[in-house]
């Protein structure tokens, strides 16, 4: 039987454009930089708090029992591996608290997978910190156009595009660290076309986290064998985006004008408040703002319906949580939760937070719905909280835009003290501001590998060993009611 041969014949060699894009920058301008710093501190400080979670300690450890040559900075864990393996077990921890930031093109993560491989490969190569911030650049420009050309299809249809669109952005970051030329860098993205994986099935486990650390490892080696004469496909990333699609026809005009501008400056970075789904974060900051302004008793709650955008339930579980996990990807448990406590912390989501009898009183009295009005899901839209108590009032507040959105941005303080929140976790307080100066002036760091230094020692403490997590089921794609 002869073999069947598919054809991705376009007018536009998207590899090439991207190649060409990314070996022929010379430099990138200082407003980039700078969103890119700030993406940097964020994802630092969440990747260190994620380093005591059990999925990367789990991966940290079989990192120790393949320990080779001490090239890169495990954080939090207070030794070095490989440069593939930091970057790996990094990308896990940068995920695994789901408190890393979002793009709405790229409509996932942006920087969880791209700066555990620009850490890890510049820790090796000696690189400065300014090219660590032109790398992480490049890589976001490459992850968010790559949105921009079949994000909704390719969401829709089950792929975590964190995990994929992360792959080929981490290859382009790393391909830029090795100075690679065009026709590299072009068989650096080919590999990663190959290599890219991610489902919304494992939503609510540890193998989300893992998606990221994989997509950080692949990218990166991608590059590092592009740079010893490994080849692809020259046309692998068209023929990744007409299969990513789902039968959509991609829009290829994204890659017209590339860098102008850098997608970090025009469609920026949200930062994340919560450490849960962004899909809710609309919703908690309803709910919050709802019950300091009305004081609500929660035990006066009689019912909550919140209404979301068309898609804006996708990412998001049916079934109530059983575990810490199942709670980040639960509206009704964020909901219950925020307004039991008033607040949303990492504490939220422990295996016991969610379990709390009252919480899940009032979570039974939480219904989700999605609304004719669609948003770029599951990123963008809208939540129209409204709130009935037992005595007749109603109060209802619809949210557009979360605090953390490029539109409303966080002050470099207010990243400051998220970033002391999380790093505490595994820094003593001489390190965590040790870390935060470094990464005020990372521009001017003439080695990344004195910031590798400064993440290494003083670790605080063993990584927490919680009871690991089920298996969650996605919900399908409905416009009804979740009950």
């Amino acid at each position: 039987m002869r073999s069947t041969v598919f054809c991705y014949d376009s007018p536009v060699n998207v590899s090439d454009r991207l190649a060409r894009f990314l070996a022929g920058t010379e430099t990138v301008p200082d407003d980039a930089l700078e969103a890119a710093k700030r993406a940097v501190l964020d994802t630092l400080g969440v990747a260190l708090a994620g380093s005591r979670e059990e999925s990367a300690r789990i991966a940290a450890d079989r990192a120790r029992e393949h320990a080779g040559r001490e090239e890169s900075t495990v954080l939090g864990q207070g030794f070095r591996a490989p440069v593939g393996e930091a970057a790996f077990v990094n990308g896990i921890a940068a995920h695994a608290l789901d408190f890393d930031d979002v793009s709405l093109p790229m409509r996932g993560h942006p920087s969880a997978p791209l700066l555990p491989a620009v850490l890890a490969l510049g820790e090796k190569t000696g690189a400065s910190g300014r090219e660590l911030l032109a790398a992480f650049v490049l890589g976001f420009e490459v992850e968010a156009r790559l949105g921009r050309a079949i994000g909704e299809s390719h969401y829709a249809a089950g792929w975590h595009a964190t995990s994929t669109f992360g792959t080929l952005g981490g290859a382009a970051a790393s391909a830029r660290l090795l100075r690679l030329d065009a026709a590299k860098t072009q068989a650096a993205l080919g590999m990663a076309a190959s290599l890219a994986s991610g489902l919304q099935a494992n939503f609510g486990s540890m193998t989300k986290h893992l998606h990221v650390g994989h997509a950080a490892r692949s990218g990166l080696e991608a590059a590092e064998l592009a740079s010893r004469g490994f080849t692809a496909d020259a046309g692998a990333v068209h023929a990744f985006l007409r299969l990513m699609a789902a039968g959509v026809e991609p829009d290829l005009s994204p890659f017209d004008s590339l860098g102008d501008p850098y997608e970090i400056v025009s469609s920026g970075v949200a930062v994340k408040l919560y450490p849960c789904c962004y899909a809710t974060h609309r919703a908690l900051d309803a709910a919050l703002e709802l019950r300091e302004r009305r004081d609500i008793d929660p035990a006066a709650v009689q019912r909550v319906d919140v209404e979301v955008s068309g898609g804006g339930l996708l990412p998001l579980r049916d079934s109530p949580p059983a575990t810490g996990l199942e709670g980040k990807f639960s509206m009704e448990y964020c909901l219950a939760a925020a307004l039991a406590d008033g607040r949303v912390t990492l504490d939220t989501f422990s295996d016991e937070a969610v379990t709390r009898p009252a919480v899940r009183d009032l979570m039974a009295k939480v219904m989700a719905t999605e609304g004719a009005e669609h948003g770029d899901f599951p990123i963008g839209g809208y939540a129209d909280l409204r709130i009935a108590l037992r005595d007749g009032a109603e109060h209802r507040l619809r949210v557009d835009t979360p605090r953390g959105d490029p539109s409303r941005p966080l002050s470099w303080d207010d990243l400051a003290a998220k970033f002391r929140d999380c790093a505490a976790l595994a820094l003593s307080s001489d390190g965590v501001e040790r870390v935060l100066a470094m990464v005020e002036r990372l521009e001017d760091l003439p080695n990344v590998s004195e910031l590798g230094d400064a993440l290494l020692l003083p670790a605080r403490g063993e990584p927490a060993r919680p009871e690991r997590s089920r298996r969650v089921e996605p919900r399908g794609h409905e416009n009804n009611p979740r009950r």
